[in-house]
């Protein structure tokens, strides 16, 4: 299944949009990373760097009341060996009141408080044991040194000693001055920094003592960092950042450092990685999913795309396969086959269409379905006439409507049973429309044989009884709805057994042909002329204007009887004899009509022959025209 996913171009386009999603997205996160990293060090580095400097103002405040305090004492001292001096505790009192210092203390060599700001511990108390009294009595410090945070300088309140040596005019040690910063003080103002989990600040000795940290609690044991990789990149330069993992708890963190101006202390902002990117993970956590959601999506679209195309491929197969299937059945079929757009212009020919019509697809395409069904110079057929438009008006198939199509090569009209059917999509939009063409020139013509055959005078063509019966019918209705003239003349040719007996059935039914043209070129179109049987026929005559204009039609009648006829280079004068009857005066159904005029036939055979004569009432008959000399008998 993944190999046929995978042979689609789409599948692979969707696995590189998505890797390349994924790309983008490990891009960006890594660049946010790094972005909040760098924003991350400069702020600590800022942090650093103000609490360096806000601790080098305290220091230095601190550092400078002890050199005012031992200049001060150095002074006393000179000033006693003159007799001059002032009590050196009212001096200093003077001096501390000045400047606002209230706990400082002097130390004698002995490491006893002779001298006390108020508030420090009373006189006489000895710090011989604190690391700041013994870094000078070994001698092997010089200028301000920083001590471990005590509480015994100030009663019940951590404080951080500040202390020089003193010295007398002599350049020789006499004690140590010793100031405090408060440790309170100092952790309230680091207090302020919210660095996160497991971070925090610290102030370290250069010897690795840790003087104070935050937010750590409290410890009387003192903590050293003394030996460690971390002192020592704290000490290779004034500032500066790393990563390492703490000393004292194990925990990795960003370190930015400063040395606090000229004093052996180190500032240090010491932040959890882990509280760093904090932020940055859970950002990440929610972007990684909503990029994995987006991954899928892609690769689900493709999934999706691949298994529409494999259906599409087994549809256009299946389409292609019917279409081939319709394409040879259209080819096959015996009946021409026209397709046709929804406007009914040709968009297709099959090949009994073509071979129908006489025309090649290029000349059809794009015309009017009516353009079959006229040559090239006639008009087309009006699009009511036209099946296939009544189907696309009405949304149905139009079944077997006679139509007529000129071959346009040969000239021939062929007589065509067209059927039309709209094509309608699913909603039932019209989208075209198909034109079967049935070619029934032969079917027509044996129907019109047929029904010459069935109406008409095998012999001479004309009308028979049945189809004289039928328009005597029509012409009686008309004639009794408008008093118009209707006269029925029946004719029996005279002498015509002789032609038989003399020549034989050929001259007989030449001469019947010849008697039937002749009947038929004597009256008018409207008349029907018919014959009956034998030597019999019957002309209908409607629409007459008087009895003059019967007399006129009769003596043409008579004269076209007896017209020669000539067969095998022999010469023979036929006559007819005939009776005439009038709708409705002589009678009111055709029957009757027919068998007055019958009898009056009768009548002019029995009156000499060569005549016509007119009914009248109860059996009599009038003579209406003659031609030649009446017969003897």
């Amino acid at each position: 299944m993944m190999f046929r996913i995978f042979s689609h171009r789409v599948a692979w386009l969707a696995l590189v949009v998505s890797l390349g999603i994924g790309a983008l997205f490990a891009h960006t996160m890594w660049s946010m990373r790094d972005d909040h990293w760098a924003y991350q060090l400069r702020t600590n580095t800022n942090l650093s760097s103000t609490l360096a400097k806000g601790l080098e103002w305290s220091l230095e405040a601190v550092d400078l009341s002890l050199q005012k305090t031992a200049v001060a004492l150095q002074e006393t001292q000179a000033l006693e060996e003159g007799g001059q001096a002032p009590s050196p505790t009212v001096l200093l009192d003077v001096l501390w009141r000045d400047m606002q210092a209230s706990h400082i203390l002097v130390l004698d060599l002995q490491g006893r408080v002779v001298h006390r700001a108020q508030g420090v511990q009373s006189v006489g108390k000895q710090f011989v044991s604190h690391d700041f009294f013994q870094a000078f009595r070994t001698g092997n410090h010089q200028g301000v040194f920083i001590g471990q945070p005590t509480r015994t300088l100030i009663m019940g309140e951590y404080v951080l000693p500040v202390a020089r040596e003193v010295r007398n005019k002599y350049g020789l040690p006499v004690g140590v001055v010793v100031g405090t910063l408060r440790m309170q003080e100092l952790n309230a103002w680091l207090s302020t920094m919210d660095l996160g989990a497991h971070s925090g600040v610290n102030v370290i000795r250069e010897d690795g003592l840790i003087l104070t940290r935050f937010p750590y609690l409290d410890s009387d044991t003192p903590q050293t960092l003394a030996g460690s990789d971390n002192l020592a990149r704290f000490l290779a330069s004034p500032q500066g950042s790393f990563v390492a993992v703490a000393v004292i708890d194990g925990v990795q963190r960003l370190y930015t450092h400063h040395r606090v101006g000229r004093f052996p202390v180190v500032v240090n902002v010491a932040q959890s990685t882990d509280s760093i990117v904090q932020g940055w993970v859970r950002s990440a956590w929610w972007l990684g999913l909503f990029e994995l959601l987006l991954m899928a999506s892609c690769v689900g679209l493709a999934v999706m795309f691949s298994r529409e195309l494999a259906r599409r491929a087994v549809i256009e197969s299946d389409l292609f396969t019917e279409k081939e299937r319709m394409r040879l059945t259209l080819q096959s079929i015996g009946d021409a086959v026209v397709c046709t757009d929804a406007q009914g212009r040709i968009t297709y020919l099959n090949p009994v269409a073509k071979q129908l019509t006489g025309l090649s697809a290029q000349e059809v395409l794009g015309q009017p379905i009516e353009w079959l069904h006229a040559p090239h110079d006639d008009a087309a057929l009006s699009s009511s006439a036209s099946p296939l438009r009544q189907a696309l008006a009405r949304g149905h198939a139009v079944e077997r409507v006679r139509t007529a199509v000129i071959h346009r090569l040969s000239g021939q009209r062929l007589e065509m049973e067209e059927s039309a059917s709209p094509v309608l999509s699913a909603s039932g939009a019209v989208l075209g429309g198909v034109v079967v063409l049935r070619d029934v020139t032969q079917a027509a013509a044996q129907e019109a044989r047929m029904r010459q055959l069935a109406f008409h005078d095998v012999l001479t063509g004309l009308p028979n009884r049945l189809l004289l019966q039928d328009r005597a019918q029509q012409v009686m209705v008309h004639a009794r709805r408008t008093g118009a003239m209707l006269a029925v003349v029946y004719l029996d040719l005279d002498h015509f057994k002789q032609v038989n007996d003399q020549w034989g059935h050929r001259a007989g039914d030449a001469a019947l042909v010849h008697a039937a043209q002749a009947l038929q070129a004597a009256v008018r179109e409207s008349d029907t002329v018919c014959r009956l049987g034998g030597d019999e026929f019957v002309v209908l005559l409607p629409e007459l204007a008087s009895q003059e204009h019967l007399l006129s039609i009769a003596h043409k009648i008579q004269q076209a009887c007896a017209e020669p006829f000539v067969w095998e280079g022999q010469s023979h004068t036929m006559h007819a004899s005939g009776g005439v009857a009038l709708f409705p005066q002589h009678a009111q159904s055709w029957d009757a009509l027919l068998h007055c005029a019958d009898m009056t036939m009768y009548a002019a055979k029995q009156a000499g022959r060569h005549q016509i004569r007119m009914y009248e009432a109860a059996g009599r008959s009038s003579l209406l025209t003659r031609t030649g000399e009446p017969d003897a008998a």
